[in-house]
């Protein structure tokens, strides 16, 4: 599936509906947590074993989650080879393998993993309250049912896209739309849809498949694809189509019954998550409301006066800030009263603390501005007060997510301590590294080129063969700057008369490749740059590669060290732990998760994987 098409990809790209709503949810809960804690998957609730590590066991359920994780889509993951799944079962082995050894050497009681963890527990319950108070008052059950009916067929579908971006002027958001009205008449005409799409669609993850997305259901792309898309009828291709990724050409190929629907009841709160765009308005004010009443039976006060004091005292022009917002503040002045609420005090060095955590200055342009930072203080403990009251702190979602991030962040820790803190870099072995490994010092080798480059332009005739005969012309006799004057219309070389350099071949595309071919003085044929343009080069020099000496290359000769260090000693600790605790792997079973469809060939095709395979609710046999 496309990531630029999915609303995943533009949750994470698109600003809220409104900055009132993302202000007030802020103080539920941090974004990224929301989503880690509310995503669900569709794996299934079967609790047969796929492998051991120790004393711990993975489920098949956890390996599904982990596959969907890892490829993004139950039809890419779903043919994977035998070879991938182990793999992967293999990672999510070797994790649980961590996991034992820092339980037992008692890091699930470091204080630091255990203030991470409780972090975490605390805002996952004012998620948790977040639902409870507004959410599920707010989003009416038969909102959910009707978007839930939409998610009974998939669909699949190929597209053609003309990429937007978020600072285009109009004039050229105009020029994208000519582009992709003429590709469409092109279509019209009879055009191969696939063809098109292969050399015009810029959505780089589909555009060679010929612009296939593959099946998806409701709710898994951006509003104004979709609602087009399940409009159409198999075989039909939609108009121009604007979202917030630019233009498209939607071609519908077949619908079919979801093979992925959840239950409803598994469903339901992902639904409701993704409602919230619309009904804003109604959380913007459920929200305000709710965090007003809590400040009030709080009994929070402000001392508005001498918020007017502070507002004076920083907006003195004549008073250096350097490193502090409070430079011209007293000893006395930093213990002014600004707030009460019950029996505690808020001081004008608790703002200063405050503004320490955020790293930068705030803009105080009035007395509001600084009622909102008291609020962004007080407000986490208020509502995880008020959480832990009505017991969110002892339901699963908490417990889960609490569980999960101990056994995260002991796996780091274990690491830190059986890896990191063990590596040595003096002196005597980085040199001894340096010494050893000349190869990885090396220079690369370079050229330095003058370019004639010639746009393609049908009309003017500019093509290949108009490059090829200045090619010609330079090999003749031809002065080579006079041409690139008179010719070249790469505009950032032309102040250098043409001339590139040094590159390495890794630089420039064919270019590059190309000029390491060429003797010195020798002018090459036209070489293809991109779709738009031919260069024709002249070799001015080349310089051979040379390796860099020990002061030259410290600070890479520490890093591969580093680096090989690392390596080698993760790998025997990973090596005594297989001993200690075996892993077990049930080949067999591994087929049997998101198993290939029949008639199906199993894919090897790779996907960016996950930075971190999880622990998934911590398995004990």
């Amino acid at each position: 599936m496309s990531e630029v098409l999915s609303k995943m990809a533009i949750k994470s790209q698109k600003k809220s509906t409104t900055s009132m709503l993302k202000k007030l949810i802020s103080y539920f809960v941090p974004a990224a947590l929301a989503m880690t804690l509310l995503a669900g998957g569709c794996a299934k609730k079967s609790g047969e074993i796929v492998g051991k590590a120790g004393k711990m066991v993975i489920t098949a359920q956890e390996f599904e989650e982990t596959m969907l994780k890892r490829y993004r889509s139950v039809e890419f993951a779903e043919k994977r080879s035998l070879k991938d799944r182990k793999e992967l079962a293999e990672q999510i082995a070797e994790n649980k393998l961590k996991l034992q050894d820092a339980y037992a050497k008692g890091i699930d009681k470091d204080s630091l993993v255990v203030a991470k963890a409780d972090e975490v527990r605390k805002q996952s319950a004012i998620q948790d309250l977040y639902k409870v108070e507004i959410l599920d008052k707010v989003i009416p059950p038969e909102a959910i049912q009707e978007e839930y009916d939409k998610t009974a067929e998939e669909i699949h579908a190929k597209h053609i896209l003309f990429k937007s971006y978020t600072d285009m002027e109009p004039n050229e958001l105009e020029v994208l739309k000519e582009r992709a009205e003429k590709c469409y008449a092109l279509l019209q005409d009879g055009a191969d849809f696939d063809s098109l799409a292969k050399n015009m669609s810029e959505d780089v993850t589909t555009a060679q498949q010929g612009g296939d997305l593959g099946y998806f259901t409701w709710g898994k792309m951006v509003d104004e694809f979709q609602e087009t898309a399940f409009k159409l009828k198999p075989g039909e291709m939609s108009d121009i189509v604007q979202s917030s990724y630019g233009f498209h050409i939607i071609k519908l190929l077949d619908r079919r019954p979801s093979e992925t629907r959840q239950p409803f009841e598994e469903a339901e709160e992902n639904i409701r998550m993704g409602l919230r765009r619309k009904f804003t308005d109604e959380l913007n004010k459920g929200a305000e409301d709710y965090l007003a009443g809590l400040k009030e039976d709080a009994g929070l006060k402000f001392n508005y006066n001498r918020i007017q004091n502070i507002l004076d005292k920083v907006s003195d022009p004549d008073v250096p800030r350097n490193n502090s917002y409070f430079a011209n503040f007293s000893a006395e002045e930093k213990q002014w009263s600004i707030a009460w609420m019950g029996t505690d005090t808020i001081r004008v060095s608790d703002l200063e603390v405050e503004i320490a955590k955020t790293g930068r200055p705030p803009q105080w342009r009035d007395q509001k501005a600084i009622i909102q930072m008291i609020d962004r203080m007080v407000l986490p403990d208020l509502l995880s007060d008020r959480a832990e009251k009505i017991g969110l702190y002892k339901s699963k979602t908490v417990r889960e997510a609490y569980k999960l991030t101990l056994e995260m962040e002991m796996m780091r820790r274990i690491e830190v301590i059986e890896v990191d803190e063990k590596i040595t870099l003096d002196e005597d072995v980085l040199k001894e590294y340096y010494n050893s490994h000349h190869a990885d010092f090396m220079t690369d080798s370079t050229v330095e080129v003058q370019e004639i480059y010639v746009l393609v332009d049908e009309e003017k005739g500019k093509d290949r063969d108009y490059a090829q005969k200045l090619a010609v012309r330079a090999r003749k006799g031809e002065d080579f700057t006079t041409l690139v004057k008179k010719y070249s219309e790469r505009k950032s070389a032309l102040g250098r008369d043409g001339k590139i350099g040094p590159i390495t071949s890794r630089q420039y595309g064919a270019m590059g490749q190309e000029a390491f071919k060429l003797e010195i003085g020798e002018t090459s044929d036209p070489i293809k740059m991109g779709r738009r343009g031919w260069s024709v080069i002249k070799l001015l020099d080349k310089s051979p590669a040379r390796l860099k000496d020990y002061e030259e290359s410290k600070a890479q000769v520490e890093r591969l060290a580093r680096n090989s260090q690392s390596d080698e000693l993760k790998t025997a600790w990973m090596d005594g732990l297989k001993k200690r605790y075996p892993i077990t792997i049930y080949d067999d079973r591994l087929m049997t998760v998101l198993p290939i469809p029949e008639g199906a060939a199993a894919d090897t095709t790779k996907q960016p994987e996950m930075k971190t395979i999880p622990i998934s609710k911590g398995n004990n046999e």
